[in-house]
């Protein structure tokens, strides 16, 4: 966060020692000296900073996602996206005298065009920021409180699953959704949440000593509320629940030492949902012309890390490589594999501390039994291609043209779009605009 006016200054006042004047030998005598000027007044913070003293944190921030088609896919064209946040984070401790605990309140909206959906039609967005309802809506409300000396922490509210779990700290440097922050089938494959589409949860996190901790929480699954217009229907529904858990290891923590983070965890989903293959009698429902069979829970499971290898300076500063798998169950996912890798390199140049450039690449498995029922639907004359799998990868350099702006151009390239042969592949250039006050 950026204040509005900078700390203040107090300027010391030197007194000069009085001189008498010498001593006229004639002439009238000298007349009264005009008295120095005061010394200037010391600035006065400016009110986010005072708030901030208090305990409330303010955030504003515009970011846009622009991207456009140059070969392959459905067609060219190009697509805008944007959103506006606003974000307070209450301190208590300052604030009401309740030491470890947080509050935090968030409201965004967004508009835009998807060029995924548009012109390309490939499995994963390539520009991650359009989604959510395209309104303005809450995106979180919720309540944070350190126990015994910060090894515990609960958290209650309306946020996100993706707040806590199966995240790493480079995901969000990428344009495509299938990084940032963490990997899209659990979305697809599950309720598991995302900003900024939060749901009513609770979430305890202990610290079990040498840089590990568990973290178990449940959440609502409430598909409604992600639906534009929906954002404001805050009413909990509870008749389904995601209950994740998340084992993560920090590592290289101390001065001088190369940072990392391992996170393994998985999850259950108890919603209902229908088999994409078989009838309740394990037939092809293509065939049959039956309902789907029902199931009546589903779940994944993700491993992934982060690495720093080798520094460049101090902070952030260094290149970190960075790899995540999820594995989803056959009977409901529809993409149960999900592989992807990278490395991010964070001010590389001592002139350009905060600048940053990566490389990421992704594959996506379609559920092989998606694959059988679209064969069977070829069967019945169906203009449908069997889906196997998708791979991209995106490039990007992000710079940090003052503070408060980043700028972060990237160029995407998608093989096999839409997990078939039917389209060329697809090369999309993108600028992603950060604007954080």
């Amino acid at each position: 966060m950026i204040a509005d006016s900078p700390p203040a200054i107090v300027l010391p006042v030197q007194v000069a020692e009085a001189v008498k004047p010498a001593p006229q030998l004639q002439g009238p005598p000298a007349g009264p000296q005009t008295p120095p000027p005061p010394p200037p007044a010391a600035p006065q913070a400016g009110w986010r900073t005072r708030l901030k003293d208090s305990g409330v944190n303010l955030t504003f921030s515009y970011v846009s996602e622009s991207a456009a088609s140059i070969s392959g896919g459905r067609d060219q064209g190009a697509a805008y996206t944007q959103q506006l946040l606003a974000s307070a984070v209450v301190d208590t401790g300052k604030a009401f005298g309740l030491s470890g605990g947080k509050i935090i309140a968030t409201i965004i909206h967004r508009k835009g065009q998807d060029l995924t959906a548009t012109r390309i039609g490939n499995l994963f967005e390539v520009q991650e920021l359009f989604g959510g309802g395209q309104d303005l809506r809450p995106a979180e409300l919720s309540y944070e409180q350190q126990l015994n000396g910060g090894r515990t922490a609960l958290k209650i509210g309306l946020y996100h699953t993706g707040d806590d779990f199966a995240t790493l700290p480079s995901g969000c440097q990428f344009q495509n959704f299938a990084f940032c922050p963490r990997p899209t089938t659990l979305f697809y494959n599950s309720g598991f949440s995302g900003f900024p589409i939060p749901r009513w949860g609770i979430r305890a996190r202990q610290d079990i000593g040498h840089g590990l901790s568990i973290s178990v929480a449940a959440f609502e699954v409430n598909s409604i509320r992600a639906q534009t217009g929906n954002g404001w229907q805050l009413a909990p529904r509870f008749d389904s629940v995601v209950l994740p858990v998340e084992l993560g290891w920090k590592s290289g923590q101390g001065a001088g030492q190369l940072p990392g983070l391992v996170r393994v965890g998985g999850l259950i989903d108890t919603t209902d949902k229908p088999d994409v293959y078989a009838d309740a009698n394990g037939d092809s429902y293509a065939l049959s012309g039956l309902a789907p069979a029902t199931r009546r829970e589903r779940w994944s499971a993700w491993a992934m890390a982060e690495k720093m290898i080798v520094r460049f300076g101090p902070g952030e500063r260094g290149l970190s490589l960075f790899g995540t798998m999820t594995l989803s169950d056959r009977a409901t996912a529809r993409v149960p594999l999900f592989l992807s890798g990278g490395f991010v390199a964070r001010g590389l140049w001592d002139n350009r501390p905060r600048d940053n450039f990566g490389l990421g690449l992704v594959y996506a498995r379609v559920n092989p039994r998606i694959a059988d029922r679209q064969r069977d639907q070829q069967m019945l004359g169906q203009d449908v291609d069997p889906q196997r799998w998708e791979a991209s990868g995106e490039i990007f350099y992000g710079w940090q043209a003052t503070r408060a702006l980043l700028l972060r151009p990237n160029l995407q390239y998608i093989h096999r779009v839409g997990a078939t042969s039917r389209y060329p592949d697809a090369v999309v250039a993108g600028m992603t605009i950060k604007l954080i006050l």
